[in-house]
């Protein structure tokens, strides 16, 4: 199966973050150029937190963040 990747720039946020919650990794991407991999934990208080694949929660706010990327199978 191929991959595909799906962006979602900091506009669009807000409404993409219920999907984002149920995605099982993604890569964030603030604007100070720092990436982040892992799967967003929690969203409260305005805050992100996300768990790295080492079990290492970093919070966040959405300003801090350029982007966020998950990947997709594609059916081809």
């Amino acid at each position: 199966m191929g991959k595909r990747q799906v962006r979602i720039f900091r506009k669009d946020l807000e409404k993409h973050l219920p999907e984002l919650v149920q995605q099982p990794a993604v890569q964030v991407v603030l604007r100070s150029k720092v990436v982040l991999a892992g799967s967003l934990s929690s969203i409260n208080s305005g805050k992100l937190q996300l768990k790295d694949f080492r079990f290492n929660k970093h919070e966040f706010l959405p300003e801090e963040v350029e982007e966020i990327i998950y990947d997709i199978e594609a059916p081809y």
